[in-house]
C-alpha cells in the first residue's frame, strides 16, 4: 500500500513539474515564425475588418 501511495505521489509531483516546464518554455507562433519582410503585430487585434458583424451570410444580397 505504501509504494502505491508513493507512486501516486511521485506521479502527481513529475505531472506537475512537466506541466510547469513545457508552459515556462512555450513561446507563440506568431513571434517564433516571423521574419524580416513581414510586419507581424499581435494578431488579435482587429483580423477581420472594422465593419465584420460575425455573420458570413450578412454580405449576400
Amino acid at each position: 500500500m505504501r509504494m502505491i501511495l508513493t507512486g501516486i505521489i511521485v506521479t502527481v509531483v513529475v505531472a506537475f513539474g512537466a506541466g510547469y516546464v513545457l508552459q515556462a518554455q512555450q513561446v507563440p507562433s506568431w513571434q517564433v515564425f516571423s521574419t524580416d519582410s513581414a510586419r507581424v503585430g499581435d494578431p488579435g487585434h482587429n483580423l477581420v475588418g472594422q465593419n465584420w458583424s460575425g455573420d458570413p451570410a450578412a454580405g449576400k444580397s
